[in-house]
């Protein structure tokens, strides 16, 4: 194996599945722009040549990514991908060919700015009168444990807003029962697990559904209900399991948007904590404490150390979730 296929090997092996797709994806989309057989090729002949060469093929990508528009808006040259699209592979790029300098294969970086950021989605979720209708079609589930599981999972989201891949992964001993119940949580990025407060109910709820859990040698927290094959409940099963949810509650359109997903429950509950920190006076850095999203000011995750300003968040929005 060569120094620049070693490069290539460890640079694309990421922990995390989804942010390893993410990378291979990016750097094929290069490979492909540049009529490369493959990735190696197209980053080999990118290293191989000047610093001119290597910004020059990195900003004509950028531009064929972005596209060009006419006075209306309408698509004239080019793919049109979002700017969050374009930042993400030209992040991976950079990324590689900094690793390479640093490794000694080349002298110079990229230089090819990222886009600015533009927010042009509806993070406000479907409302805590949605969620509430959700928990109810739960309890009416297909048979006894899967109402019991839907009910808990549902619950869990709405204390939390977690990600479905974070709730999937979730194991037994991640639930701490007792007097202050917990789950703990591997967040998007990070490499320890982390306590997360959840209310009385909600641990409650996954107690029920523990009851009535399949005898099976996984160790996870909800698993799948599929006799014969019981193991950890998938990411795409809890995707689908919380759309059929939203349906059976009547929820069809919610903004225009035709379905409920995880990721909607997770924009409504930080929505209701965004509410919540207006109301007491509370700092941003304490929603971003409690939603949990990484900061690049490390000193931020400690802001919330003394006061627990992000538990009284959090059971603010366990009150707003049992209101009636």
């Amino acid at each position: 194996m060569t120094r620049s296929e070693k490069l290539l090997a460890d640079y694309l092996d990421r922990e995390n599945a989804t942010t390893r797709l993410n990378y291979h994806h990016s750097l094929l989309d290069f490979a492909q722009f540049v009529r490369a057989h493959n990735i190696q090729t197209a980053i080999d002949r990118l290293l191989s040549g000047s610093a001119v060469a290597a910004n020059e093929s990195a900003n004509r990508w950028k531009r064929s990514m972005l596209g060009s528009r006419d006075k209306a808006g309408k698509l004239v040259g080019g793919r049109g991908l979002s700017p969050a699209t374009v930042n993400l592979r030209l992040t991976v790029l950079r990324g590689l060919v900094r690793k390479a300098r640093r490794a000694g294969l080349i002298s110079w970086e990229l230089d090819v700015p990222g886009l600015p950021s533009e927010r042009v989605h509806d993070v406000r979720g479907p409302g805590m009168d949605a969620l509430r209708k959700i928990l109810e079609a739960a309890k009416d589930d297909t048979s006894a444990a899967a109402a019991k599981r839907s009910f808990a999972i549902v619950r869990v989201f709405a204390e939390t807003g977690l990600r479905r891949r974070e709730l999937a992964g979730l194991d037994l001993n991640d639930f701490e029962n007792g007097d202050s119940p917990a789950l703990w949580i591997l967040a998007k990025a990070r490499r320890q697990k982390e306590r997360v407060e959840i209310s009385a109910k909600g641990a409650a709820a996954i107690e029920e559904w523990l009851l009535v859990r399949p005898k099976c040698s996984s160790p996870a927290l909800f698993t799948n209900l599929i006799p014969g094959r019981y193991g950890r409940i998938s990411p795409t099963a809890v995707y689908d399991l919380i759309v059929a949810l939203g349906k059976k509650a009547g929820i069809r359109k919610v903004r225009g948007k035709n379905k409920i997903h995880p990721h909607a429950l997770r924009h409504t509950v930080f929505t209701e904590a965004g509410r919540e920190v207006n109301r007491s006076g509370r700092g941003v850095e304490t929603l971003i404490k409690f939603t949990r999203h990484k900061d690049p000011r490390v000193a931020q995750g400690y802001l919330d150390a003394t006061d627990d300003a992000a538990s009284s968040i959090g059971r603010a929005v366990v009150s707003a979730l049992d209101r009636r």
